[in-house]
């Protein structure tokens, strides 16, 4: 199985390690910061809302749309993410913070966060994922190029990742740590344009890899 070959690959990575952050209101911002954009673009529009003051989703909300943009802006689409941000806390104000909200079921919570401006399928999925700790998976970029090239044929559709992945691995931990694996694979290996095949470390199972060899 890819995940247990990925395991091998990088024994000592955790899932707080990957995140490089632990503060639920950090790590919830990033979730909606990373879309469309490197985890170092987000972390540099983390520390802006650190360097403005934004430590919290009351000083978030309370701070005018520019200066939040401007802390935004290095993530890119500041606007609309500033828009999602806003939405996200006021949410969470609503559902009486974190752990209240894990209490209401994954279904639940999945169409409440995607009423939410700004938020899709993707941030839904990341925040159920790792803030709201409900068995889901994100079939994002860097998981269905390499779904695609391990198994050979068009990328499957985002629900079809989320599908399958989770009927073949029902564990939260390891749900969350496939994701964190996937995407350290698709950004060190299996790059868009310019695939690592011969030092990937699955590659003896992959379909393009063996296409590749013939």
């Amino acid at each position: 199985m890819l995940y247990e070959a990925l395991r091998k690959w990088k024994p000592d990575l955790t899932v707080d390690g990957w995140w490089g952050v632990t503060d639920p209101f950090y790590k919830s911002a990033g979730c909606v910061l990373v879309q469309n954009t490197s985890w170092h673009n987000a972390r540099l529009a983390i520390d802006g809302l650190c360097a403005r003051g934004m430590t919290t989703p009351s000083a978030l909300l309370q701070a005018s749309n520019d200066t939040l943009w401007e802390a935004i802006r290095p993530a890119g689409f500041y606007r609309t993410k500033s828009a999602a941000l806003r939405g996200l806390f006021t949410w969470l104000n609503t559902a009486g913070g974190w752990e209240r909200a894990k209490k209401q079921s994954a279904s639940t919570l999945r169409v409440q966060l995607l009423a939410i401006r700004g938020i899709g399928p993707e941030t839904a999925d990341m925040l159920l994922l790792y803030m709201l700790e409900k068995k889901t998976f994100i079939g994002d970029t860097y998981t269905r190029r390499i779904a695609a090239r391990w198994f050979g044929g068009p990328p499957p559709t985002y629900e079809t990742i989320r599908t399958e992945v989770l009927e073949a691995l029902p564990d939260l931990s390891a749900l969350q740590l496939f994701h964190a694996l996937l995407v350290e694979l698709g950004k060190v290996h299996c790059k868009k344009n310019t695939p690592d095949c011969i030092t990937c470390p699955v590659h003896g199972n992959c379909s393009q890899h063996q296409v590749q060899s013939a």
